[in-house]
């Protein structure tokens, strides 16, 4: 019986220590295993690097609002930072040229050069999202497949959004350097609304770097308008009593001021918004004319009107129209 007993109590030892080993090696796994990447995640990721690090040059098209425009652009990086200039190539000749401070839009026929400060992503219709992690969130990323782009081979990622208030993306995503061959914004039914696709791409040394001048040669013909140097519009403190409660999940606010109107005493209020690939802007003014709230869309861009207050509040953004009527709608006045 004692016998019995003895091998009984051996057996559930043995038990309890194979159990100890067990939950030993198992939070052992859970804390030392290595996180397991996800692949289009991380091709969206070496896309984003290889557009702002790599120097290249290249011609490509872009269809919105039911238009082609031809465009070509050079980038490149070095030590004082990215320097960027796009051309259009067909239509009203124009030109953007776009460093780490200053941002030059140049009108040719209309003898008009404006320099804003430099906003990555704000002029270009090359969109290239940055914190690839923070997206994860809000969007879910899916391989689709393989196919080629200006006799390149590409991935192609999917960027669905989780929830209605944002567009979808698709990119395809040159294999060997991980630069963007073609992008697609896509409508809340998946319908493409923008596309941008290269048809001529290629890298240029740093030795060999085009020549782009932040401030290109220009006679007394031309109009300089300077925003962010106060030469044409100054700007001030934004009014914080300004609230909205209704921007969706996600976004977060890039900047606010107030800017004064030229030639007038009034002045406008603007707070611009994103999440990281979608980006919607508030503005606020005074308001007389408009009576009642009002829709308006182009291509990809959706904009809503509402008056409150005296004030004519407009929420204007690449996003579908129910984002900008929910955040138009939601902003109030809190004095205090």
């Amino acid at each position: 019986m004692r016998s019995s007993y003895s091998t009984v109590r051996s057996i559930c030892a043995r038990r309890q220590s194979l159990s100890r080993l067990l939950v030993g090696i198992l939070l052992s796994t859970l804390f030392t295993a290595p996180v397991i990447a996800d692949p289009a995640m991380d091709w969206v990721q070496k896309m984003s690097d290889a557009m702002r690090n790599l120097n290249y040059q290249g011609n490509f098209v872009y269809m919105h609002n039911n238009r082609l425009e031809g465009m070509q652009i050079s980038h490149f990086k070095d030590l004082q930072g990215e320097k960027e200039r796009l051309i259009s190539l067909n239509g009203e000749a124009r030109e953007v040229i776009r460093d780490n401070q200053n941002l030059t839009c140049i009108w040719p026929a209309s003898r008009k050069v404006i320099v804003d400060v430099s906003r990555k992503n704000s002029f270009s219709p090359i969109f290239i999202p940055e914190d690839i992690a923070r997206l994860e969130k809000f969007y879910q990323m899916k391989l689709l497949g393989k196919d080629r782009i200006a006799n390149m081979s590409t991935v192609i990622v999917h960027i669905d959004p989780r929830d209605q208030y944002r567009y979808g993306m698709k990119f395809w995503i040159n294999e060997e350097n991980g630069l963007m061959m073609k992008s697609s914004l896509l409508d809340e039914t998946g319908e493409i609304i923008e596309e941008v696709m290269f048809t001529s791409l290629e890298f240029f040394e740093d030795a060999d770097k085009p020549l782009i001048d932040t401030m290109p040669p220009i006679d007394d013909n031309f109009t300089l308008v300077r925003y962010h140097s106060g030469d044409n519009s100054k700007t001030f403190d934004a009014d914080h009593a300004w609230q909205l409660s209704g921007m969706p999940g996600g976004f977060w606010r890039e900047s606010m001021l107030r800017r004064e109107i030229p030639d007038s005493d009034q002045f406008v209020q603007q707070m611009v918004y994103t999440d990281g690939l979608a980006s919607l802007s508030v503005f606020i003014e005074k308001n007389s004319s408009l009576t009642e709230d009002g829709v308006s869309s182009m291509g990809a861009v959706n904009a809503f009107m509402r008056v409150y207050n005296g004030h004519l509040i407009t929420a204007i953004g690449e996003v579908p129209a129910l984002t900008v009527k929910q955040v138009a709608e939601s902003v109030t006045y809190q004095s205090h």
